[in-house]
């Protein structure tokens, strides 16, 4: 398995060449759901990093059948806008073995033009921007919560370290309806995400959901 999607590194480390700095990398295994190879690898990922895609190729379950699956846009680790496309990996077979993912970060476009970014980003922006493929990154938990609080805050206008209580416990809500708590060690990662104690979140979402009438 790794043979063979190793023929596949030097398309990888030209792509992020041509387009370095900007563009990140990533071969996935989607058997062993790890990183296998990674270019310019400004996320911190590295080889051997589990991938969270929890595929197995099956491609009628997963959508695999589609050879590229993209463009889509996600978030960075530093909360950068970031415009992904993917590429579905196959053995002489035709069957999908891995992905290879090309992560193009538009945070210095943003930085340096930013009186002028909507403009060129009309300009440059493809016809067509298909919605972020869950069915792919559906084990991309840490991603999902990450975009949920951007777009809560953006909604109520607040800064990273501005929320209430109120709004705080407004959000928990929100994630608890969208079942972004299933994941292990999810209510952990809010809490880092949201400056506060790991005791505050497991309240906050306890209270909430007695509030429901669950059992948390």
């Amino acid at each position: 398995m790794e043979n063979t999607l190793s023929k596949y590194k030097p398309i990888a480390d030209a792509i992020a060449s041509l387009l370095h700095p900007y563009a990140e990398v990533v071969i996935h295994d989607i058997i062993k759901d790890i990183i296998v190879h990674i270019a310019n690898p400004y996320s911190k990922r590295r080889v051997g990093d589990s991938s969270y895609l929890g595929l197995d190729g099956d491609e009628s379950d997963f959508g695999l059948e589609m050879n590229v699956l993209g463009p889509y846009e996600k978030e960075g680790e530093d909360g950068q806008r970031v415009r992904s496309i993917t590429a579905v990996l196959r053995n002489d077979e035709a069957q999908p073995i891995g992905i290879l993912c090309i992560n193009l970060d538009f945070s210095p476009l943003e930085t340096a033009f930013e009186s002028a970014f909507e403009v060129l980003n009309g300009l440059i922006r493809p016809a067509e921007i298909e919605a972020r493929p869950e069915i792919i990154f559906r084990e991309e938990w840490r991603e999902l919560i990450k975009l949920e609080i951007r777009a809560f805050r953006l909604e109520k206008g607040l800064a990273q370290d501005s929320m209430n209580a109120s709004e705080r416990r407004e959000l928990m809500r929100r994630l608890d309806q969208k079942r972004l708590f299933y994941a292990r060690k999810s209510v952990e990662q809010v809490a880092s995400y949201l400056m506060i104690s790991r005791a505050t979140a497991y309240k906050d979402l306890n209270e909430i959901r007695k509030g429901n009438g669950n059992i948390f």
